[in-house]
């Protein structure tokens, strides 16, 4: 409008990361892929416009034509105490009523992802959703550099390699199970019948660790 670019939404993606974009029928400037990380996932970017009607029956339909797991970002420009504004609109109630209906989670942390260019007023309304079972393996943060623009740019990681390098994997392939067997009936006898669910497991956890070998890493 008037020169100055507006709108629109877009998804950049490295050549060498497996991915595919998918044909969306939507009104909603919406574009979606799916990606392989750890797991293949669907990756779709949305841009609401303030002043345009919103229709939350476009969202489902749009919602039903991405295969699950999903992460959906973009600028919905809708508020809610629920991600971090300090009231509900009507679009941040259709929002969450949306995200119950589908049983999506809300990765922000409540930190303002907006800054008025006029008044300086800050609020969040770019949302990151996705489904619940990979809720727990994505990381969300705001950077603090604006970069010259009026959206705090919003880090997604996906995947802990904290956690993944602290957790060894068992090499089940590699197992010596002719004296796994034996070490297992030596220590879980008819003799120990008794012992608490503690000692148990201490006894399998050790049959395991003299029988079958770890990786360093889990992958």
């Amino acid at each position: 409008m008037n020169g100055v670019a507006h709108g629109g939404s877009d998804i950049l993606m490295n050549s060498s990361t497996p991915h595919r974009q998918l044909n969306l029928q939507a009104c909603m400037q919406a574009v979606a892929i799916r990606v392989t990380l750890r797991k293949t996932i669907t990756v779709c970017s949305i841009y609401l416009p303030p002043f345009m009607a919103f229709n939350s029956n476009e969202f489902d339909d749009l919602l039903s034509q991405l295969p699950s797991p999903i992460l959906t970002i973009g600028d919905f420009n809708s508020h809610s105490t629920l991600w971090g504004g300090t009231k509900l609109d009507r679009r941040g109630k259709m929002v969450e009523d949306i995200l119950t209906k589908h049983n999506l989670c809300v990765l922000n942390n409540t930190s303002p992802t907006y800054i008025h260019p006029a008044t300086g007023s800050s609020s969040a309304i770019d949302l990151s959703i996705c489904s619940l079972d990979i809720f727990l393996d994505i990381q969300w943060k705001t950077l603090e550099d604006l970069c010259g623009r009026d959206h705090y740019p919003i880090s997604i990681s996906y995947g802990s390699t904290e956690t993944s390098s602290a957790i060894p994997s068992w090499k089940l392939r590699k197992a010596d199970w002719p004296s796994f067997s034996p070490d297992a009936r030596e220590q879980l006898g008819c003799s120990n019948l008794g012992i608490s669910l503690d000692e148990f497991s201490e006894k399998i956890i050790a049959t395991a660790n003299n029988n079958i070998p770890k990786s360093k890493f889990c992958v």
